[in-house]
């Protein structure tokens, strides 16, 4: 798996000297470090069994804007924002609800994880989405546990939830899906966010200029985000396409049979016949 590690504050060899540990905390909060050290966690499960086709980006901010995404798994199979939680205890995820569950009481989390990954994994959309990607089954949120000390009792829940204890399957699942694109995208997905393009250069015109062609959508969700994405030149078409999973149509059937059973059953049919005419001709031959 290749991995590009936008993580400020980090050494040349990956480690985080004090001094600038204190300044991340005072910069980030103090779930800043341990969150870190659990994306290490998950790092080193994800790089166990994925191979090279796949590329993981790590706290990249995206554009200019001030949203920073913990991790962006893109492969072949899709794109995946997960966020890596170090919490511990007893947690309830219902729809969109979020908090610790305590001696059966719940209590509403001030930071709820599951509508910032998903607010997250909307952001990656919208911006891939205006650098000229197409994106037919968008962009899957996940919030990942390494921790075994964290339980949570999920009830449809609005996005993926992966425990400590399922990360192995998770990431055995996502080697073996079919691939939607090519290798050479999941490269130019990682450029475009690592390397975001140059923005479009002003231009003086007398005439009002006309409105790009933004979908009503997109509009609304570069809103709420409140984007400060770089504007670039649009495009006219995709820069490139990505496949929807193929969906296997189920086989057309006559009173309950395929055509291929049917066609068994006509030949064995006409087989019976031409015995039973060759032993009807020998009883009338021979009596």
């Amino acid at each position: 798996m290749r991995i590009i590690d936008k993580t400020p504050l980090v050494e040349e060899d990956g480690t985080i000297s004090t001094i600038n540990r204190i300044k991340g905390t005072l910069q980030y909060g103090f779930s800043w470090y341990p969150d870190l050290q659990a994306q290490q966690q998950a790092i080193a499960k994800l790089e166990k069994s994925l191979n090279k086709k796949f590329t993981l980006i790590r706290n990249v901010t995206l554009g200019k804007s001030k949203i920073t995404v913990p991790l962006i798994l893109i492969g072949p199979p899709g794109v995946q924002v997960i966020f890596v939680t170090h919490l511990e205890g007893t947690y309830r995820a219902k729809n969109d609800t979020w908090g610790p569950y305590t001696s059966g009481n719940f209590k509403e989390a001030s930071i709820n994880l599951l509508k910032r990954t998903a607010q997250l994994g909307k952001a990656v959309r919208v911006y891939l989405e205006r650098d000229g990607f197409q994106l037919p089954d968008g962009v899957e949120p996940i919030l990942l546990s390494t921790s075994p000390a964290l339980h949570i009792s999920s009830v449809r829940p609005m996005i993926r939830i992966v425990m400590s204890d399922a990360i192995s399957y998770f990431v055995a699942s996502l080697a073996q899906e079919p691939p939607m694109m090519s290798v050479e995208i999941v490269h130019e997905m990682a450029d475009a966010l690592v390397n975001p393009r140059l923005p479009k250069p002003p231009v003086q015109a007398k005439k009002e200029a006309p409105a790009q062609n933004t979908s009503s959508s997109d509009a609304t969700d570069i809103e709420e985000l409140d984007f400060a994405f770089e504007e670039s030149a649009p495009t006219q078409k995709p820069r490139k396409v990505a496949r929807r999973k193929p969906v296997k149509k189920a086989p057309q059937t006559y009173m309950g049979m395929t055509s291929k059973q049917l066609t068994i059953v006509g030949v064995m049919g006409l087989v019976l016949v031409f015995l039973l005419v060759l032993l009807i001709l020998g009883v009338v031959l021979f009596v």
